[in-house]
């Protein structure tokens, strides 16, 4: 039983529920009560019946208060005010002249069956059993004595056991209910924390492969290219750089802290990780000319501005590697909520499907980089005929800007 609630709300959610039915079923009875009271009063000329009125209206005060404050005192209270109230009310209703021959009428249980119903304020199955039963002894107890100072015949009702049966087996019921669900829910709950540690290292996986190729095949490609002898400073300090990213663990807090946001207008080229990716490129000794929309730049959340610039870098670097020419075009665009960039070179080509499994450039560090934004690749390449790599990732609506396009 639960509810569809998480398990920690379950129990307390239900106590206040059958709480809140117990206390307006032992409100309608005590209504009934004070009715009968007065009724009886008028009924047989014996006047008003103010004992039994008197005791009706306190435990109906007090019920009403506990049902506010659900606590121990006020519950307590409750049992001993209704105890006293029980039993004047059965006292001057027995003491009717040959009105009532046993104590096990209905109009004489009411208010036994209102002190039972305190049972439905225990916090837990067994605390509201035990608040229950002691609301039956106590009721029971003195309806015999009012009844042996009646002279009347005592006789145990249905109606109260009836009753005190109904509340007692609900509260059990409710509370070993509960008890599969915990451990089912417990199990939920490993469950999807396994999963939700199973995406986290896979994400931590693929980070790691996209930075091993990012970093390194950038860092082979300096160094196929420099000239024979020692090293540059700026190729060196390139180097320890790249070294002393793959042996820490800054990578993986990498993307936070560049959630930067843009400058408008042409600033935003400048300050965009797709520029920092072309002038790596150019360093490299690539000609790399930029056409279209430089501004748009400014529309892309830090982190998906980051992850494409790397899937440009990747786009460039494969030219160099494999396009057998020393020059590139980007161009860069959007329309409405899709941003994009295309990497044109007019090389060699290749055939995509006959790309091998152990080229991770494009499959890895550029399509399940940009799927991962939610955004999409499309090579358009065919041998002897160059390659046009559109990036398109998603990005916010344009505002109105001035026009930053311009050749580079």
């Amino acid at each position: 039983m639960t509810l569809g609630l998480p398990d920690h709300l379950v129990e307390p959610i239900l106590s206040r529920a059958l709480a809140r039915a117990s206390h307006w079923f032992a409100l309608t009875c005590l209504a009934g009560a004070l009715l009968s009271a007065l009724s009886l009063g008028l009924t047989y000329e014996a006047g008003l019946l103010w004992m039994a009125v008197l005791s009706v209206l306190a435990m109906a005060a007090l019920l009403v208060t506990l049902s506010l404050r659900p606590t121990v005192v006020l519950t307590i209270a409750y049992l001993l005010v209704g105890t006293g109230g029980t039993y004047l009310y059965t006292t001057d209703l027995l003491g009717l002249p040959d009105v009532f021959p046993a104590s096990n009428m209905f109009l004489a249980a009411l208010p036994k069956l209102a002190l039972i119903m305190v049972g439905g304020a225990g916090s837990g199955a067994l605390t509201g059993v035990l608040w229950s039963t002691a609301g039956f002894v106590l009721a029971e107890t003195v309806t015999v004595i009012a009844a042996a100072e009646a002279e009347v015949t005592y006789l145990p009702d249905g109606f109260t056991i009836s009753a005190c049966l109904f509340l007692v087996a609900v509260l059990l019921l409710a509370g070993t209910a509960r008890r599969p669900h915990r451990a089912a829910q417990s199990a939920i709950h490993r469950a999807v924390h396994a999963d939700q540690s199973r995406l986290l290292r896979q994400d931590l996986d693929l980070r790691a492969l996209d930075l091993n190729q990012d970093t390194t095949l950038n860092e082979l490609i300096a160094l196929s290219r420099a000239r024979a002898g020692p090293l540059t400073e700026n190729l060196s300090g390139s180097i320890r750089a790249a070294l002393h990213r793959l042996r820490g663990t800054d990578w993986l807090t990498d993307a936070d802290a560049h959630r930067v946001s843009h400058s408008p207008g042409a600033d935003a080229w400048l300050t965009s990780e797709v520029y920092l990716a072309i002038e790596r490129c150019r360093d490299r000794g690539l000609v790399v000319d930029v056409i279209g929309d430089r501004s748009a730049l400014g529309r892309l959340d830090p982190v998906v501005d980051r992850e494409l610039g790397l899937a440009v870098q990747q786009c460039l670097i494969n030219v160099i590697l494999h396009a057998g020419i020393v020059s590139a075009e980007v161009d860069i665009g959007g329309d409405g909520g899709i941003f994009s960039v295309m990497v044109m070179d007019a090389g060699r080509g290749f055939t995509e499907s006959e790309t091998g499994a152990d080229r991770l450039g494009l499959r890895q560090a550029v399509r399940r980089r940009i799927k991962r934004l939610g955004g999409s690749v499309t090579v358009l390449t065919r041998p002897d005929a160059g390659t046009s790599v559109l990036l398109s990732v998603p990005a916010a609506a344009p505002a109105a800007a001035p026009d930053g396009q311009g050749t580079r």
